[in-house]
């Protein structure tokens, strides 16, 4: 574990340097089994155990479905027989097309393992069929597994794809269980799941993620949360199963003996009262992943008196409740609330779709003090008396995973992967067995990730600073592609966004639950200097408040904030975000490119 110096990052002569563990070792030294069918077979061993829990929620009304292991595992094999009786085998791709989060999906998942073919997922919430035909020809799918809610977008593409088969899964339910199949010898660097990216900065690309990434993922969450063998686990997922964060903590669920997976089909307001439930009925640990949005949802209940169950009801579950937040930026804001409800701070994890989840997390360790230290100094940072603000994602998963901070991550330009100072903004790269393969199709792009023996493809920036105890807390500022250059110099769109958001509470009275603000650099007049573009969205309650921002905003701004941060223009519209909330800059930029030729037009 680093404790002086930010790493240097050394020529590492193969990929397999790039996915040991810090000792060296291989992540398979770390277990007890040859294959990864044996390491599930052991989790389903106990059939009598409740293993998932899958809510529906109607109106105020949730309706539990209860599998046991035995149910569970007698479904994948029924499952498994018959993709082998269609002809699929170990490597071949299957889509996983539904429409919610839905039993089915897992079922199939552990299906896959058996049989040793690779789900590919897609999102239902925003994959047109362009999109889903698409990622089918990309990948060389062999079959399309849908339900009865995605039935009708099945058929509207089936005749793109007359080599694929297609299957609604829902017929599982009656089928007769599966007599005895012969599964193929699966090993840990085989192809386990390919997950896309969201597309957030182009077209989605398939993750290519062996069985060792998920390896990698159970055990640095076990060392991470310091679960023995015999501690009970519960996990509730909302998050939507094409995205890594519930692939990745579902799968945890799976292998892991005596844990529990609740499984909620989509979030809804009963969320709540769900995970106060199982909250007081715990007998374990029980991890609720989320995103910043759900508390942001949250928020809204409580002021708006909609909230399912007592507000102290729900304060008293979130504190038995190990809320692990991340996928988007984790802010002040969202923390501040997290403390509030629950008399806890939030375990705050940093990662990617590339990395199977997780690079950092903050420790569990932590006194508060110690994290209230952690989190205030990445609030407060300065570099070179230069605001520098970041969020706190923790730390290295020592020796899952490893972490430093670079200068530049392109070959040819000045400072390529030389470490930078503490406290000095760079790019974040990574290591460890957690770490895909590559992208489905795109060698060239795979190969230029990885950068002597380091992935370098989360093109996110942050810096490092000594924490109280002299090991290395890790910041997040932005990513590379949200950067305004003006002046020769880069400035976050957070940063720049958060300075103006405070004019609105300042000057024009304002509270943050009144508006979103979000910012975008358009080169409209130059073709080396960013103009700032705003983007105000104002709930209907606010909606009174247009003319005067808009006659006043930029003057008001251009006297409060910094040069860096002085805006041009200045719009009114709803701002285009991600399931997870992240603001789609790429879809933002090219709003706003629109209406200033419009403008001009009009002009």
């Amino acid at each position: 574990m680093n404790t002086h110096t930010l790493t240097k990052p050394k020529p590492v002569r193969g990929e397999k340097k790039l996915h040991t563990l810090s000792t060296g070792a291989p992540i398979t030294s770390l277990v007890g089994h040859d294959s990864p069918l044996d390491e599930y077979g052991a989790a389903f061993a106990d059939r009598a155990q409740p293993f998932l829990f899958f809510y529906t929620c109607d109106g105020d009304k949730i309706d539990t479905q209860v599998l046991s292991r035995g149910q569970f595992w007698d479904l994948a094999a029924t499952g498994a027989a018959y993709l082998t009786e269609q002809g699929v085998s170990k490597g071949d791709r299957i889509v996983h097309g539904f429409s919610d989060n839905t039993p089915h999906d897992l079922i199939f998942r552990l299906s896959a393992v058996m049989t040793g073919c690779v789900p590919v997922t897609i999102n239902w919430q925003a994959d047109d069929g362009e999109r889903l035909v698409y990622k089918a020809k990309v990948t060389g799918a062999k079959a399309f597994l849908s339900d009865t809610g995605f039935a009708k977008r099945a058929d509207e593409i089936r005749p793109a794809l007359p080599h694929v088969l297609f299957f609604n899964v829902e017929l599982l339910d009656t089928s007769e269980p599966a007599p005895t199949w012969k599964s193929p010898r699966i090993h840990y660097d085989d192809e386990k799941m390919i997950i896309f990216t969201a597309g957030t900065t182009g077209l989605p690309k398939g993750v290519k993620l062996p069985h060792r990434s998920y390896l990698a993922n159970r055990l640095t969450f076990e060392e991470y949360f310091r679960l023995p063998a015999s501690t009970p686990l519960d996990l509730l997922l909302v998050n939507p199963l094409h995205h890594t964060n519930s692939s990745a903590l579902s799968d945890w669920g799976m292998r892991r003996i005596g844990s529990r997976v609740h499984l909620v089909q989509r979030y809804a307001t009963p969320y709540w009262k769900i995970l106060a439930d199982i909250a007081y009925t715990k007998s374990g640990v029980f991890v609720a992943p989320m995103v910043p949005r759900h508390i942001d949802f949250l928020e809204n209940l409580i002021t708006t008196a909609r909230l399912p169950l007592e507000l102290d009801n729900l304060r008293q579950a979130l504190h038995k409740t190990e809320i692990l937040i991340g996928s988007a930026p984790v802010g002040p804001t969202t923390v501040a609330r997290i403390l509030k409800l629950s008399g806890r701070y939030p375990r705050v994890r940093f990662g990617s779709t590339e990395s199977c989840l997780q690079v950092t997390a903050t420790p569990t360790s932590m006194s508060d003090e110690e994290a209230r230290a952690a989190f205030e100094a990445g609030w407060h940072h300065e570099y070179k008396g230069d605001k520098a603000v970041g969020y706190y994602i923790g730390r290295e998963h020592y020796p899952f995973t490893r972490v430093t901070i670079v200068k530049k991550i392109d070959p040819g330009k000045s400072g390529f992967m030389e470490p930078c100072k503490t406290g000095e903004p760079g790019y974040i790269v990574t290591q460890g067995a957690n770490i895909m393969n590559g992208y489905v199709g795109k060698g060239k792009e795979s190969r230029e990730v990885f950068r002597k023996g380091w992935y370098t493809g989360l093109r996110d920036i942050g810096f490092a600073l000594r924490g109280r105890d002299g090991l290395l807390d890790y910041y997040w500022m932005t990513r590379d592609s949200a950067l305004l250059i003006r002046g020769g110099a880069n400035y976050s769109y957070e940063q720049v966004a958060a300075d103006l958001s405070r004019v609105l509470i300042e000057d024009f009275n304002m509270i943050p639950e009144q508006f979103k603000l979000a910012v975008v650099g358009i080169c409209s007049e130059t073709e080396h200097e960013d103009n700032c573009c705003v983007t105000i969205e104002l709930t209907r309650e606010a909606a009174s408040m247009q003319s005067t921002i808009e006659e006043q905003f930029i003057a008001r701004a251009s006297r409060r904030v910094s040069k860096g941060s002085r805006p041009d223009y200045v719009r009114f519209a709803k701002i285009p975000v991600s399931f997870k909330g992240a603001v789609l800059f790429p879809q933002l930029k090219n709003e706003f490119s629109e209406s200033l030729k419009t403008k001009g037009k009009n002009e």
